[in-house]
């Protein structure tokens, strides 16, 4: 299950409580620092006593005899005081934490020693004789670097001290005549820098191994904490055995688990627990001696079966053989489930039960090598709703699910071992026919679906009729991707001859290919001509409400048939190879597009699954970019989970490509099949778009629920956006949204509109209004 988002107030809490945790670090740092100056204070004002001896000595021949007397007594007082002050806190504990003042007041400390001796070659130097020159300079360039050095933990305090000495020093040689002055100026602020880059990297590196070591000790804390509370508290359990995994000694939760809470497990072998196949490759693994990790068995308890987790090494006598074996256990039982629940949800169309496009296709590839290895009969036939949009648009999404379950249940009274149903479509749905002995029986068989689907039915208050054809395809010679486009073409011919009733495929449906190509003749011209068109439909963020992106959706304004939606003529884009010219296209409007919006609004372009791998979409996306002057990361290209399907052998590379043009790549319709759930974490994918199946429904409904619960746990654990599609109503927004999706699509927000009108929308558009939501 999927936890919830922590509230406002959990995570001001937690910044607080990171904030007060970091401020204590600091403190303790400081008072290392500090620590580290003070415990050198005995030795550093001693040498301070013997440096002012010197002093006195040299200038013994100053007419100034206060000048120097007060010079000489006030160090004194600043020794007297820095050593009263480190007996005072000689016998105390070390303080564990100290405070900027802290600081400061080292600083000023260091900065008053450092202006009496600083005074001794601005009073003296000038007037002594160079010998007694050489003597002072040499002190103070002494007290510059081992003062310096002294202070390095306290950065601060070390440079004031550094910078008045250097100063001192600097102004000092001035006042001399000496030849040499402007070197030794040269020398002592080279030293001087030299000290005080010194002394911050030192500083630096002595704070972080505080801190390094602090954090170590802390989390050895908590893991001693840890430990001692694992075998009493923890989920997982501790075990020891013997050479023969008789338990010796194991944690309380283990009996627990055994469903024998209570009672000890001493003496028992755990391959007595285990069902017989987990015996098998415990013996196996105690066989081999040899440390084992994350070995998954199935376990008979009084409480129904489990499945463990076992992780195990040997401890080896002296004979180098196991003496006895020490591991870890935990119960997986509610994962392996989830697992099971995730991969059937993958399967199956959560709104029927019936499998769903993915599975049916792999269901009717095996059936009909069945059909083949048998020689026996195989039909596979297709139907969808008459007029199931109008029933949408006019009643609610709500009340065509009911419908669409509805037909699902009549369908699957006629199922048996030879007859399969799936939902493969929308409204439309799949059979499989097999081992049959003529073909008279098939057409039975769609005569009785045509009339269980066109019953009518009460729904929600609303008497529902609806109609059905089937297109059928029979034959064992012809690959499974064949038949399917021959049963497809056959329910086409059924719909256009009058509905309700069954067909077969046969060479009369060329006609129908006919008028296809005709159509796909009007389109090698219609992007020439300026008939294809963009509208673009606003994305959301469903945290703060505001617009971050537009996904571009193709028209084709047909001069003859009016306004085609991609449904129609991109499959025969895609048939004709005519997809990547009109994708180049797609790409380099939308870009231009978008260049004219507010730059934080991003543009999302659909690739069709047959542009998958072309070298072209790479030249259009890097066309496109360099032609709108738009910035990568704000165009986000759609792919499907057909990319996966295809297995062409360069798609890695091709994804990869892609996200190093900088563009950002989301997996459109999530959820509607399996094979994407293997691919999550080998191709560079950042967001994943839930299909409008799972979004628009009822809220009740645990299957839909489940559903996007694990999605959304998917793209979290892997850091991935989720976009929720298909938002109709408030019902549908405040539903996705409590269940954690990132960002909305759909005609509640607003429809799709051309980019002229996006100025205009962003002017009105009401956060508050169109996207907040009431609590669930």
């Amino acid at each position: 299950m999927v936890r919830p988002a922590p509230s406002v107030e959990t995570t001001e809490r937690r910044i607080a409580a990171d904030a007060v945790a970091t401020a204590d670090l600091a403190g303790r740092v400081r008072a290392a620092q500090i620590h580290a100056v003070t415990r050198f204070a005995p030795l550093t004002m001693l040498a301070n006593l013997i440096n002012a001896g010197v002093v006195l000595w040299v200038v013994t021949g100053d007419t100034h005899i206060g000048l120097v007397g007060g010079w000489a007594a006030a160090v004194v007082l600043m020794v007297a005081a820095t050593t009263l002050g480190w007996l005072r806190t000689r016998g105390r504990q070390p303080r564990s934490t100290a405070s900027p003042r802290a600081i400061r007041h080292a600083t000023v400390h260091a900065a008053l020693l450092a202006m009496l001796w600083a005074a001794v070659p601005l009073l003296w130097f000038g007037r002594l004789p160079i010998e007694d020159q050489l003597v002072i300079a040499c002190l103070m360039t002494g007290m510059i670097c081992a003062g310096g050095f002294a202070l390095s933990t306290v950065a601060p305090a070390a440079h004031v001290y550094v910078g008045i000495l250097t100063l001192g020093s600097v102004l000092g040689l001035l006042q001399s005549d000496n030849s040499f002055v402007g070197a030794l100026v040269a020398l002592i602020v080279a030293y001087s820098l030299i000290v005080v880059q010194s002394v911050s990297g030192y500083s630096r590196l002595f704070a972080e191994r505080f801190v390094a070591e602090a954090r170590l000790k802390d989390r050895g804390e908590i893991i001693e904490l840890l430990l001692n509370d694992f075998e009493e508290n923890a989920s997982d359990w501790l075990f020891e055995t013997g050479p023969d995994f008789a338990i010796t000694s194991h944690s309380p939760r283990f009996a627990v688990a055994a469903g024998l809470a209570g009672q000890s497990l001493v003496g028992r072998r755990i391959a007595d627990l285990l069902a017989p196949e987990g015996r098998e490759a415990l013996a196996q693994r105690l066989a081999a001696a040899e440390p084992f990790r994350d070995m998954e068995v199935r376990v008979e308890t009084p409480d129904g079966p489990r499945w463990w987790s076992l992780t195990a090494k040997p401890v080896l006598a002296d004979d180098g053989r196991p003496g006895s074996w020490r591991g870890v256990g935990s119960d997986v039982s509610d994962r392996r489930l989830a697992g099971d629940k995730v991969a059937w949800m993958a399967r199956t169309d959560l709104l029927t039960g019936l499998p769903n496009r993915t599975h049916f296709r792999d269901l009717a590839a095996a059936k009909l090598a069945q059909a083949r290895a048998e020689d026996s009969g195989f039909a596979i036939g297709f139907l969808d709703l008459d007029h199931f949009k109008s029933i949408n648009d006019t009643l609610g999404h709500p009340v065509g699910d009911a419908l669409l379950t509805a037909v699902s249940h009549d369908l699957s009274q006629l199922a048996g071992p030879d007859v399969v149903f799936g939902r493969v479509g929308g409204d439309e749905f799949g059979l499989i026919v097999t081992r049959f002995s003529d073909r008279q029986a098939v057409f039975a068989l769609a005569d009785a679906v045509i009339a269980a689907v066109s019953r009518s039915r009460s729904i929600d208050g609303a008497r529902l009729t609806v109609g059905t054809s089937v297109g059928l395809a029979f034959g064992t010679t012809e690959t499974i991707d064949d038949l399917i486009r021959n049963a497809d073409l056959a329910l086409y011919r059924a719909k256009d001859q009058g509905r309700g009733k069954s067909m077969v495929f046969d060479d009369a449906m060329h006609r129908e290919a006919e008028e296809r190509r005709r159509l796909q003749e009007d389109l090698r011209t219609a992007l020439d001509d300026g008939e294809l068109r963009l509208v673009y439909q606003p994305i959301v963020d469903l945290d703060h409400g505001g617009v971050i992106a537009f996904e571009a959706l193709m028209r084709w304004q047909h001069p003859e048939r009016g306004l085609l939606s991609p449904g129609l003529f991109i499959p025969i884009a895609e048939e004709s190879g005519l997809i990547d010219a009109i994708g180049g296209w797609a790409l380099r409007q939308a870009c231009r597009d978008a260049a004219d919006w507010p730059r934080h609004l991003g543009v999302a372009v659909n690739l069709s699954p047959a542009q998958f791998g072309q070298a072209g979409v790479l030249a259009h996306v890097t066309h496109a970019l360099a032609e709108s002057h738009l910035a990568p990361h704000r165009l986000e290209l759609e792919i499907t989970e057909a990319l996966f399907m295809a297995r062409h052998g360069n798609n890695e590379r091709f994804l990869n490509d892609l996200h190093a043009l900088g563009v950002r790549l989301a997996l459109d319709d999530f959820g509607t099949g399996f094979s994407s759930l293997g691919y999550l974490t080998r191709f560079p994918i950042q967001k994943l778009k839930i299909d409008r199946s799972f979004v628009h429904g009822r809220a009740d409904d645990d299957g839909r629920r489940a559903v996007v619960e694990a999605i959304v746990g998917i793209a979290h654990s892997l850091g991935l956006v989720t976009t929720a599609e298909g938002i109709e109503t408030a019902e549908d927004l405040a539903w996705v949204t409590a269940l954690g999706c990132s960002q909305g699509q759909g005609y509640h927000v607003a429809e799709p509109m051309p980019a002229a009108a996006i100025p205009a929308f962003l002017a009105d558009f009401q956060p508050a209004s169109r996207v907040a939501c009431p609590a669930l």
